[in-house]
């Protein structure tokens, strides 16, 4: 252990100047060393190691994380924090906590039919027709995929086993029960500032989503096809993740956005068998700010 704190103490004051970084970009990798000292000698129980010659980004997010749960282990590890407690509203990302609720209470095969109150929903909709007849899964993708409002409100409207009201006390118990005390929602689309949370707090509601394999499987998903169960209405699904499929080490998240909480957005990467989470919140640019997080991640931690 001594080894190792003397090592990374060293790549810590060898630190270059800024313009020196800017002339001299470093790579980081398992074979990178600061003068001739290796760090391939370190058990791969410690990694990943902090490469301190790899400065933080600047973001536009009032609020960033990202958190590393290697995919053995419960137990996650903050590699980049930014105001992590800080509530602030979450648009989109409630849908999150939509689904789980959805799915933890109503089965996938169940069907759903959509009110004109779900379609007439504001701001961003999936195209759902009234009375059209969806699969609680299918209306899960569709909210999920293209953070669709009218998929929202169907489940926690339309369906026959809940209220309304009993959806939205299910959405804040289990937050209670998950422990996310700075969580809370007040309807299932993120329309209101008053659904709010902490990027901390959404790292955690994201890795309990994944744990879901069908939340798991949606968020994933760049495209696909969906249609009411008498096949009379086809919707063509894109997920509103412009990231996916353009960053290979991407395999989900979820975008949001208002005028009160600006951009927000999550994005969940496999990094050498570590399963990260990014959450960026109030963010003027969440696309340019999580793919800055995402590359420095790479470049300022040794991944084995």
């Amino acid at each position: 252990m001594l080894a190792i704190a003397g090592v990374l103490l060293s790549l810590k004051e060898e630190k270059p100047s800024l313009s020196e970084s800017i002339n001299k970009p470093i790579q980081a990798s398992i074979n990178q060393s600061a003068g001739d000292k290796n760090l391939s000698n370190i058990g791969s129980e410690f990694f990943p190691v902090r490469n301190w010659l790899i400065e933080e980004p600047e973001i536009s997010a009032k609020s960033a994380i990202i958190v590393n749960f290697k995919a053995d282990s419960k137990k996650g590890d903050i590699l980049y924090q930014k105001n992590p407690n800080q509530v602030l509203p979450i648009a989109s990302l409630t849908k999150i906590m939509t689904a789980i609720i959805a799915l933890e209470n109503f089965n996938p095969e169940e069907i759903i039919r959509v009110s004109e109150n779900s379609v007439t929903i504001t701001s961003d909709k999936g195209g759902l027709i009234r009375d059209e007849d969806l699969k609680v899964k299918d209306l899960l993708y569709i909210m999920l995929m293209e953070s669709s409002n009218d998929a929202a409100m169907a489940l926690a409207e339309d369906n026959p086993r809940l209220t309304y009201p009993e959806f939205i006390n299910l959405m804040n118990s289990k937050a209670k029960e998950m422990g996310l005390k700075n969580t809370s929602f007040v309807e299932p689309i993120g329309l209101s500032p008053e659904n709010k949370s902490t990027v901390l707090e959404l790292s955690n509601l994201t890795k309990y989503a994944l744990n879901l394999p069908l939340l798991s499987e949606i968020l994933k998903t760049s495209q696909t096809v969906v249609s009411s169960t008498d096949n009379k209405f086809i919707h063509n699904l894109t997920n509103t993740n412009k990231l996916l499929n353009k960053i290979p080490e991407i395999i989900g998240g979820k975008t949001g956005y208002t005028e009160e909480a600006g951009g927000c957005m999550l994005t969940v990467l496999n990094i050498s068998n570590n399963y990260l989470i990014t959450v960026v919140l109030s963010a003027t640019q969440r696309e340019n700010d999580s793919e800055k997080l995402i590359n420095w991640v790479q470049e300022a931690w040794l991944w084995q």
